[in-house]
């Protein structure tokens, strides 16, 4: 990985448009950044001040910034060539039937910066729970609002990461040979795919026109099958050329591990993930069936909401508890081994 200094930045993409971005991240920071003023010159008032004010502060801010950097003619590395080592898979437990806990002392973690994260999640009105684990043990453990240790949230679009690491089972087990593979060739019943592949698909660049929002994306959640609603949305750039955010995209992902395994993704997961992470699961069957958008609302247990076809959702729906989530990060810092078992590459 290379950072690029800004006479770089500014021979690939020309002065105007650097100065077009510029101007929009200050109009986007601005009010970030009066708080970050605020914190600086510890003056409340300051969260008042006019813009032009704010505006100098980011301005003599840049010219700092740019004034160490202007005349670096080489690139940082940030990332080692050979990569940073990963931590040992050796561990006194696992976690399977449970986290064990240490307190912030045993790691030196500083309990002052550890209680400002706590009002700030406690400020939050979305916030359900706060849980800090450091080699394998919860050093500080929080719950808000509705949130409990026992207690299942819907994870809405942290469900992508589920939805991907079973593409990367079926990946495992050759069952799906390339990302390159061509999703019209691995799922035939929708040849709408054209020139987007399985790589497109997992990079949010399928160049497909898609809402994240309103009545358009409800339209889709109420639609007989939403892999052919999507595709229906019609290409508005090529594959490949520019990332953009979609559910869409990522339900393609649970149809494809649906249509290659002939079980319900909720099912593999159940059994390559879940079990042997020691997480309770059920797997919803059958489906529930909705009339209203509200209805997705409505709490469960850990469970996994699906399609009108029975296919679990890919981008929202899977409700699991904080503990169980910091086993997902655990498998991922572990590099996939869980308890001497390989459950992903």
């Amino acid at each position: 990985m290379k950072v690029f200094w800004p006479k770089q930045i500014i021979h690939f993409l020309g002065i105007s448009r650097v100065i077009k971005i510029i101007v929009h991240s200050f109009h986007c920071i601005y009010f970030q950044g009066l708080i970050l003023l605020s914190i600086i010159t510890g003056k409340t008032s300051v969260m008042y001040a006019k813009p032009k004010m704010f505006f100098g502060f980011l301005l003599v801010l840049s010219m700092f910034l740019f004034s160490f950097s202007c005349n670096k003619e080489e690139t940082i590395v940030i990332v080692p060539a050979d990569g940073y080592d990963w931590p040992a898979q050796d561990r006194a437990y696992w976690p399977t039937d449970g986290w064990q806990t240490a307190t912030l002392e045993d790691y030196a973690i500083d309990p002052i910066k550890m209680e400002k994260a706590n009002q700030f999640a406690k400020n939050d009105p979305l916030a359900r729970a706060l849980l800090v684990v450091k080699d394998g043990y919860i050093v500080y453990e929080n719950y808000y609002g509705d949130g409990a240790v026992d207690a299942s949230t819907n994870l809405w679009s942290v469900t992508k990461s589920f939805s991907s690491a079973l593409v990367g089972i079926l990946m495992d087990r050759n069952i799906i040979g390339s990302s390159d593979q061509l999703m019209a060739e691995l799922m035939p019943a929708y040849p709408e795919f054209n020139a987007i592949s399985l790589q497109h698909v997992l990079t949010m660049t399928t160049g497909l026109s898609w809402n994240e929002e309103g009545p358009l994306w409800v339209q889709w959640i109420f639609s007989d099958d939403w892999v052919a609603a999507a595709l229906a949305r019609g290409q508005v750039r090529a594959p490949g050329e520019q990332f953009y955010y979609s559910s869409g995209n990522s339900h393609f992902l649970m149809a494809l591990v649906d249509h290659k395994t002939g079980e319900a993704p909720g099912k593999l997961a159940k059994e390559q993930l879940f079990d042997p992470m020691g997480i309770p699961f059920e797997v919803l069957d059958p489906p529930i069936i909705y009339d209203r958008w509200e209805e997705y609302m409505l709490p469960l247990e850990q469970s996994w909401r699906k399609d009108p076809n029975g296919i679990e959702c890919a981008s929202f729906g899977l409700y699991l508890t904080a503990r169980d989530m910091a086993k997902f990060g655990y498998l991922y810092l572990n590099k996939g081994q869980w308890e001497g078992r390989q459950l992903l590459s």
